[in-house]
Order: structure tokens, then sequence, then C-alpha cells
């Protein structure tokens, strides 16, 4: 249940909060809710550095992270378990399971991925990995091969909202 609250910020605050909204995707009642959460459960690291935590560390995704919907977030640790199970070694969430406004709930799991390189079993990977996802998230999948998408435009996007959940070398 949500409730209508009307509150009074300093101008310059309110700049900065709707700045770092837009930059991280979260609409301003979420990027308050979010940073009120934190405050007052005493994890202000989790909205002051989660959104780098995420995008940055090489190989480990970070759950406290900013930028993930809050439907999808109790679900990741399955979802990495699944991908390495079927020999992904690159993978992130991006499009609506990475908008963090709790109002918006993503009807699909949209998922860039990359497989070990082998020369059989791509295909069993390929579709295993669907069904063991579909399993975990309740609803329906789509991988996408990052080094398949060649349209530059797509890739930028891709880029800009992904949040890593795997990142071997």
């Amino acid at each position: 249940m949500y409730k209508r609250l009307n509150i009074t910020l300093p101008a310059d605050a309110l700049a900065r909060a709707d700045e770092f909204a837009k930059r991280e995707r979260y609409t301003r009642s979420a990027l308050i809710a979010a940073a009120l959460e934190a405050f007052v459960s005493g994890d202000t690291q989790a909205v002051a550095g989660g959104a780098e935590v995420a995008r940055e560390a090489p190989a480990v995704y970070a759950p406290e992270a900013v930028g993930l919907n809050p439907a999808i977030r109790p679900l990741v640790p399955s979802m990495i378990e699944a991908c390495r199970r079927h020999g992904v070694t690159y993978a992130a969430l991006v499009g609506s399971s990475t908008q963090p406004d709790p109002a918006i709930a993503p009807r699909d799991l949209d998922l860039l991925v990359r497989f070990e390189p082998q020369s059989t079993g791509h295909l069993g990977n390929y579709m295993g990995l669907i069904d063991d996802l579909k399993d975990v998230a309740g609803r329906d999948v789509d991988l996408i091969e990052i080094d398949a998408v060649k349209n530059a435009r797509l890739r930028r996007e891709f880029e800009r909202t992904k949040v890593v959940l795997i990142e071997e070398s």
C-alpha cells in the first residue's frame, strides 16, 4: 500500500536528488523510498555506493545494488546458479528488471549472456538456461547473446541499463 506525502525540501537538495534519480533510472518517489529504507535500516552504503558496485564489480553481483527491480532482486542468487550450471561466463540483466521503481512490474527477464566457448552443447545450454530461468522467475525469458548484438544504438542502451550478475574472464 502506498501513501501520498507532501514534503518540503531545499531546492538544491531536490535538484541533486532528481539528477541522481535520472542517472540511476529511479522515479523521485522510488529514490526517496530507497534512501529512507537505507537510512532507517542503517545501510546507507547501499544507497551511497550500491549502483557503482553493481556496475563496476568485475565478477560479483552486489545484492544491495541500486538499479534492480525489487521483484527481481530475491531471484538473483538462483539466476546466477542457473547461469553457472549452463556454462555462462557473462550475464547481465537489462530492460524492465533493472528499473528500481517498485511500481514497475517486469513481465519478463531480458538477460545478456555469453557462454563458455565450446564445440558442442551450445543449443542444449541455451535452451536449458531459458527453462531454468523461467522456473526461477515465473516469467518469460529473453536471452540475448551479447556478442551477436551488432546494432550500436542497442549496445549503448544495454551498456547504459545493464546490471551485471556474472563476469568471468
